[in-house]
């Protein structure tokens, strides 16, 4: 029993921001060794570490007395609660962490030992996070979270290692000297009563992974056998829901290969019921914030609902019939949530966060994603539909080539370099033997329209930014169900266009953001965004100056049956501010959401001078409201700028030295 001491007391009577531990501790009577160590064994743990957090801002930091007594300390707490929220304290210090996130780690796995089950999980789960973030002894973290004698393990100790083990596995994996140990652990704990539903589910999830190693054989049969484990996990109370939804997303993998269409309307269903459950539950969950569900996950949900929708069409070409691109979608929302923060205060080079995700084998569905993605877009684009098709049949027979040609290789990495890394360098060469430039470049923006759209979700300001819309769109009563998964699949797509285009390095070749001396019209944008849409997830959802309106022509039109949504394409000369913006242009592309979901878009082309530099993406989009006069509904536009008129970064320097 831990009895409060004199530090206890100060610190009950500080109020406010906690003070650094400096100012707190001279207070003292007597030596501050003792008496951190009593309170960091009690209650006050927590604040505590904050004291601790605000000495290390100080100049000269802390004392390093001060820090072995409080971790010695830690080591002896008691409570789950002050142990955890102590534990938030100290990785969300950039300064802590990398001072003393090592010597942390070793007194965490001290604590893994402790008498009391909940209080071990606890430190368990606090030297996971530092490990897997490459703060530690990951070997020994690994040992303490596969321990020898699985059946002697107490039930709520036993409860909680699966989440850990699963984590493990999302980030080593592909280790073969660690993925076996914690295999075969898991496997032990799937026959402890306490542990069996969660440990089926991390296997399901693994087995997901699997379906994408290039090694695996059969990777449905894979996914067979991951459906059984997550219908047993969907008793389970904590993971029962996850494993539902991920159930039912094998569940429409299986029924697309079958061309089974009740089996598909049924999927989508269930599917469209268990995200909206879903993105209730991340709103109200008390989950621990680096183990909760990442919410840009639901972008990639949104992705397999509009394949699903896609293959509901009556008119749905035979090419699109393929399981990969629904895999390919299943294993980035898996991919997205399980990323975890789970050490806030270890930063990479930019300051963010470091974000940690599975690692995922993509060779073999990268390859197969883009054939089917060639297939679509010379289904759905009459003027290519001969010469891609020709090609795709070539490349699906043609035989391995050799590799020693240096002119083809060279030839390659300067056409067709996303063709490389989607497809790897036997079978892009195989390609580009039988085709000629033209047909090369023409190959070689659909592979790279498919690596930005698979690396967009999980850029962190582009993860933010999605974040940040879909919070402003709570608001409105529209925004859930079907309807959300559709405008969720496209707001993903306009987002990542946003992205490109305000990269002049990805978008070197698009004329229009570059200054002119005659400035573009705004069907440029029109014509570049209709464009991107029909060469992704949403081919043969979209259609452009669509007339009969409001009254009017509307620039771009997004339809999932009977819920259409409208783009409004602008340019601006003048003041790209949001306030202009939205006096300009509001009022006529929220006329168009008059009779559908009362949701739609806004695209603005700036063509204002930038002498100083542009915005950053984060500020590049946002959700505006609007009532026209008489109504009673709300109107909930996204609206999107696109920075031309860009000088390079360089003429902001020529222009300050002059």
């Amino acid at each position: 029993m831990v009895t409060s001491g004199e530090l206890d007391r100060l610190l009950v009577t500080m109020g406010g921001v906690p003070p650094p531990l400096a100012a707190v501790v001279e207070r003292l009577a007597g030596p501050p060794a003792p008496e951190i160590e009593r309170c960091a064994a009690g209650p006050l743990a927590p604040l505590l570490c904050a004291t601790l957090v605000q000495q290390l801002a100080e100049p000269g930091g802390a004392a390093p007395d001060d820090v072995t007594a409080l971790l010695r300390g830690l080591t002896q707490q008691h409570s789950v609660l002050a142990l955890l929220d102590a534990t938030d304290e100290l990785l969300g210090s950039v300064a802590f962490v990398e001072s003393y996130g090592v010597r942390l780690h070793r007194a965490f796995l001290t604590g893994a030992s402790a008498a009391r089950p909940l209080v071990a999980g606890a430190f368990a789960e606090g030297a996971l996070r530092l490990a897997i973030t490459g703060v530690g002894d990951i070997m020994r973290t690994v040992v303490m979270v596969t321990p020898d004698a699985v059946d002697d393990l107490d039930p709520d100790y036993a409860e909680r290692l699966p989440r850990l083990i699963g984590a493990a596995l999302d980030v080593w994996g592909g280790e073969r000297a660690i993925s076996e140990s914690l295999l075969r652990t898991l496997a032990e704990l799937r026959q402890h009563p306490a542990a069996a539903a969660g440990a089926a589910f991390e296997f399901g999830l693994h087995q997901i992974r699997s379906a994408a190693d290039p090694s695996t054989e059969d990777p449905i049969a894979v996914l067979v056998v991951a459906r059984k484990n997550l219908a047993h996990a969907e008793v389970a109370e904590e993971c029962g829901d996850d494993a539902a939804l991920y159930g039912t997303g094998i569940d429409a993998v299986m029924a697309f290969r079958r061309g089974d269409q009740l089996a598909l309307r049924d999927v989508q269903r269930r599917m469209l019921r268990l995200l909206d459950e879903r993105a209730n539950g991340l709103r109200r969950g008390h989950v621990p914030a680096w183990r909760r569900s990442r919410a840009e996950a639901g972008f990639a949900w949104a992705r397999l609902v509009t394949i699903l929708a896609r293959a509901l069409d009556a008119t749905t070409r035979p090419a699109w019939l393929d399981a990969w691109p629904m895999i390919d979608a299943l294993l980035d929302a898996y991919a997205l949530d399980r990323a975890v923060v789970p050490v806030p205060g270890a930063v990479d080079q930019d300051g963010l966060a470091r974000v940690v995700r599975p690692v995922i084998a993509s060779a073999l569905r990268g390859r197969e994603t883009l054939l089917v993605q060639l297939r679509v877009a010379a289904a759905d684009d009459t003027d290519r539909v001969g010469r891609l098709r020709e090609i795709i049949a070539r490349l699906d027979v043609s035989p391995e080539p050799s590799l020693d040609d240096d002119h083809e290789r060279s030839r390659l990495v300067s056409l067709a370099p996303s063709m490389v890394a989607e497809l790897g360098l036997p079978a892009a060469t195989r390609l580009a033997r039988q085709v000629d430039d033209d047909a090369l470049r023409m190959i070689e923006g659909v592979a790279y329209n498919a690596v930005v759209r698979h690396g967009s979700l999980r850029d962190p300001v582009i993860a933010g930014l999605l974040e940040g819309l879909t919070t402003g769109l709570q608001s409105c009563p529209d925004y859930t169900g079907s309807v959300r998964q559709s405008f969720d699949a496209l707001l993903t797509e306009t987002v990542t266009f946003l992205a490109t285009r305000h990269d002049l390095q990805r978008s070197a070749a698009v004329d229009y953001l570059f200054p002119a001396r005659s400035p573009p019209r705004e069907a440029r944008l029109q014509e570049d965004f209709a464009d991107w849409l029909r060469r992704g997830p949403l081919a043969g959802h979209i259609a452009v100056e669509v007339p009969n309106v409001a009254t009017g022509r509307v620039d771009i039109m997004v339809g999932f049956g009977a819920t259409r949504f409208f783009i409004e394409v602008k340019r601006e000369l003048r003041d790209s501010s949001r306030a202009e913006l939205e006096r300009s242009y509001l009022a006529q592309a929220a006329d168009y959401s008059g009779t559908s979901a009362t949701l739609g878009m806004l695209l603005v082309l700036d063509l204002t001078p930038h002498p100083a530099g542009v915005p950053h993406l984060s500020e590049c989009a946002w959700v505006a409201s609007r009532r026209p006069p008489g109504s009673t509904v709300d109107r909930h536009i996204v609206a999107g700028l696109v920075i031309g008129n860009r000088p390079t970064p360089s003429a902001y320097s020529r222009a300050a030295n002059h």
